[in-house]
């Protein structure tokens, strides 16, 4: 799977994930995003866009997520 991000102001590295995507693996792909996002959008502005997968559900990656909830909008994919 690859995993990436873009934005009006440049395309940004794509994450080669090898591995099942679990909550600690999701967290650490969005720990790499997360300076880019400071970096390419004023605070607040950015939005991030997931689906309802599992890994994006888990409680640890939902707290991440309330914790940095001021940088960025969290969108959610609805599943139909």
């Amino acid at each position: 799977m690859l995993w990436g991000m873009f934005s009006w102001a440049a395309l940004r590295p794509v994450v080669v994930v090898e591995q099942t995507m679990k909550a600690a693996n999701y967290l650490n792909i969005a720990d790499q995003l997360h300076p880019y996002m400071a970096f390419d959008f004023p605070i607040g502005n950015g939005i991030f866009q997931q689906d309802n997968a599992p890994c994006h559900k888990a409680r640890i990656v939902l707290k991440w997520f309330e914790q940095h909830t001021y940088e960025f909008h969290l969108i959610s994919w609805p599943p139909n």
